[in-house]
């Protein structure tokens, strides 16, 4: 009996080892007959960079892989491998080197690239009319080292100019401004480009780097506007959002001391309504409202005497009385 029953077993086993076998041979045959029946895309190798390549990376077969392309997909800056095979030992004997950053998978192209022998790679990196320009970095003023090659950012000028602009006018002209400032932080310039900090150039770094320098992509306009703000005050950059967001709502460019402090916007107000009365501090304000239920309930408690009476005489008889304080 026993025996029986291994047998049956070893049976079950055989057969669900063979239908398991057979399913997947009946798969394989039908995923056969769909890629068939799939039409086929026509493809091209084209040269791309084989790993995330920064600004500076010198292009070499190391570097850089021949993939299928889609043709429909293929523009006239793709290097192809049918037009040029040998297009790797060229690039690594002229020693071409990335201009503008490269992603892994990413199609490299000539426009991107620039010859190392020619002076300055830097300059190749720029955009057409563009200029650079260092911006003294730290922690404090570069969004503490997130701040990395590639990224975009403001601007923000922090300065005591308006006050020294009205203490040079006169005092009338300081009486006529309503406003009161003294320090006022705004931005002046948007959206530039980092292109280094300090002589680092890679956009694929992870994590902070503080610098001591920051070189910025400016316009010849903003280069100037830039380096008279370094002699005005402080300049501080401002981290932009990959993603800009088109519903934030419009805003001034600027905000003042009296903005911020509640202080300075009180007394600003007591100016514009022509009164200067100081608001005493808590410990005078108290005192003051001891004071002044300690007379109240002084009023209240004493006794009210009663008023005195005045006889008035005229002639031989009293004709009227009133009352009131003592005759003279």
């Amino acid at each position: 009996m026993r025996a029986v029953v291994i047998g049956l077993v070893f049976a079950a086993i055989i057969l669900a080892g063979g239908t398991a076998y057979l399913l997947r041979d009946y798969i394989s045959s039908q995923q056969a007959e769909f890629a068939a029946l799939v039409p086929t895309t026509p493809t091209t190798k084209v040269l791309v960079a084989k790993a995330n390549a920064p600004i500076g990376t010198l292009v070499e077969p190391s570097n850089t892989e021949w993939i299928d392309w889609p043709e429909s997909g293929i523009q006239d800056t793709f290097l192809l491998k049918s037009k040029d095979a040998n297009i790797q030992d060229s690039l690594k004997k002229n020693k071409y080197m990335v201009r503008r950053s490269f992603a892994k998978g990413e199609p490299i192209t000539m426009a991107r690239l620039y010859k190392s022998k020619d002076p300055g790679f830097l300059r190749g990196a720029l955009s057409p009319g563009m200029r650079a320009l260092a911006v003294r970095s730290g922690a404090e003023n570069s969004a503490a080292g997130f701040i990395l090659p590639g990224d975009r950012v403001d601007v923000m000028l922090t300065h005591n100019m308006l006050s020294l602009a009205l203490q040079h006018a006169g005092a009338a002209a300081a009486a006529k401004f309503k406003g009161g400032l003294t320090h006022t932080s705004e931005t002046i310039i948007e959206n530039l480009r980092v292109l280094a900090i300090d002589q680092k150039v890679s956009e694929f770094q992870e994590g902070a780097q503080v610098g001591k320098t920051v070189l910025l992509e400016v316009s010849p306009k903003d280069a100037e506007r830039l380096q008279t703000a370094k002699a005005m005050g402080r300049i501080t950059l401002v981290l932009r959002a990959a993603r800009r967001n088109t519903n934030t709502p419009k805003r001034s460019m600027f905000t003042t001391d009296v903005e911020v402090s509640p202080l300075l916007r009180n007394f600003d107000r007591v100016l514009k309504n022509g009164k200067l009365n100081m608001t005493r501090s808590p410990s005078k304000r108290l005192a003051q409202k001891k004071t002044t239920r300690t007379t109240k309930s002084r009023s209240r408690s004493a006794p009210r005497t009663a008023p005195k009476q005045l006889t008035i005489y005229r002639g031989t008889s009293g004709s009227a009385k009133a009352t009131g304080g003592t005759a003279p």
